[in-house]
């Protein structure tokens, strides 16, 4: 924590940034200070990443004032002023080593002639720093998530290391990368670098933060020392109303007689021999940790990856399975990762919603041609599904993590499903978005929509499944009911 009379490393004070006339940012004042976590948590699409770009100086405020060091600044230069982030979506170059990763930005010699061994003597410096083993000449590609991270923390402390932003760095790294990242974090703070740390794991931040902010659509609606702040209070100034303690109980109904789905002997590269049935109205999970095969079998069922076994539904035989007929029998799937596999970035919101039943959002007068309706029936699924945007021509990469993952959901169940695959639902959405999907999908189930959640999220399933299967390396070992 810092003294009495020390000086805060960034101050800013009244910091608003606007958009074409719409203000996405307004009134933000805070102080950081060496060697202090901050964390700065709040809904999908309340500023964070917009504050997070002014920080580093990726954008320019529209106003307020800006003080490092106690001097005021136009706006933040990053390198030049110790200040640096960690974006959630990693800059790597996938292809190139470790050590060229570290020092891309300022390669030491010349353009000419680049002194390779130097690069890999800073790069094996600054891991050194951080408390890290890994090898300064493998490719990116071949480490795992965690180490990348690592690999983007140590680049961006090359040349700022005063302050460090880490926004949702733990969103796809498992639970023994998570405890390496968070000694890295110690360790930053035992030297004197501040932190900033976004997450929307109210767990990671009381472990993680001394202090808090909260922003609620663009606003800063708190701050404060983290040990005299509940965590239902917290949580409350995020959502911007009074959490009830039975909103942690969910209907999810009783699962029908009927069965939806049979699965026998199912095999893959990555999952060998599975079997289990699921009734309508029934939400069974899918638990295991990073590498059990839970993603690869979803993706089996929905017939992206290829199998061997029996797949029934409604009692009828449909293996092989592929997309298009799965699409036939009234199945969906809600792909875990929604940046490469979910979303068409480029797209607007209104083609990504349509999407997966075009022909349920337009009527056509002439077959083939014209798109008439398909604007009306996006604004359906966007008011029921509360998606967050100025406008249904918005590109959906400039939406927050929450609002994607509602317009991914909202694109399915605009199909009217009969059989939902969720894997990793809430993965990187915050509390609110959270509850809202966990609602939904307990309606549908009411409805008697057979559904699947696979998820290393053991509290979620517990939360929100009638039973739950486990696998590890590949097969089942388990199952419990909710009894």
């Amino acid at each position: 924590m810092p003294s009495a009379n020390a000086t805060p490393i960034l101050s800013i004070k009244n910091l608003k940034k606007a958009f074409s006339g719409k203000t996405v940012v307004d009134d933000v004042s805070f102080d950081v200070y060496p060697g202090e976590i901050i964390t700065l948590v709040g809904e999908n699409g309340a500023g964070k990443s917009t504050l997070k770009n002014m920080l580093c100086g990726l954008l320019e405020p529209t106003d307020g004032q800006i003080l490092i060091d106690g001097r005021e600044e136009k706006h933040i230069k990053g390198f030049q002023h110790g200040i640096s982030a960690v974006h959630q979506e990693l800059s790597l170059f996938k292809s190139l080593t470790v050590a060229e990763n570290i020092c891309i930005t300022h390669l030491p010699g010349s353009a000419g002639n680049v002194d390779w061994k130097e690069a890999e003597n800073i790069a094996r410096q600054q891991l050194d720093y951080l408390g890290i083993e890994i090898d300064t000449k493998a490719l990116v590609e071949d480490l795992g998530t965690g180490k990348q991270q690592v690999v983007e923390i140590a680049k961006a402390l090359l040349h700022a290391d005063r302050l460090l932003i880490l926004d949702e760095p733990t969103t796809s790294l498992t639970a023994p990368e998570r405890e390496k990242l968070f000694i890295i974090m110690e360790r930053l703070k035992q030297r004197g670098v501040a932190i900033i740390f976004i997450s929307h794991f109210m767990d990671e931040v009381y472990k993680m933060g001394d202090k808090y902010i909260v922003l609620r659509d663009g606003k800063q609606v708190g701050q404060g020392d983290l040990k005299d702040t509940p965590r239902n209070q917290l949580e409350e100034m995020m959502v911007g109303r009074a959490i009830a303690a039975g909103e942690s109980q969910l209907d999810i109904g009783t699962p029908q007689e009927d069965e939806a789905l049979r699965i026998e002997k199912l095999c893959s590269y990555d999952f060998d021999n599975i079997s289990f049935s699921i009734k309508k109205g029934e939400i069974l999970g899918i638990a295991g940790l990073v590498g059990a095969g839970r993603t690869e079998l979803a993706e089996a069922i929905f017939g992206v990856r290829k199998s061997t076994g029996n797949i029934y539904i409604n009692g009828k035989l449909v293996s092989p399975a592929t997309v298009a007929k799965m699409k036939r029998h009234k199945v969906s799937f809600v792909t875990e990762d929604r940046r490469t596999n979910g979303i068409f970035g480029i797209r607007s919101v209104k083609e990504n919603i349509s999407a997966a039943g075009i022909d349920r959002f337009i009527e056509r007068k002439i077959r083939g041609f014209g798109f008439h309706g398909e604007s009306e029936q996006t604004q359906v699924v966007v008011r029921d599904m509360d998606i967050s945007i100025p406008h249904i021509q918005a590109k959906v990469r400039n939406l927050s993590g929450g609002n994607q993952q509602k317009a991914i959901v909202g694109r399915w169940l605009a199909t009217e499903p009969e059989i939902c695959l969720f894997d990793e639902p809430t993965k990187g959405v915050d509390i609110g978005a959270k509850f809202d999907i966990h609602t939904m999908i307990a309606e549908l189930a009411r409805k008697g929509v057979a559904i699947i959640i696979a998820s290393s999220d053991l509290p979620e399933l517990l939360h929100i499944a009638h039973r739950i299967i486990v696998m590890r390396t590949g097969h089942m070992v388990g199952e419990f009911t909710r009894d």
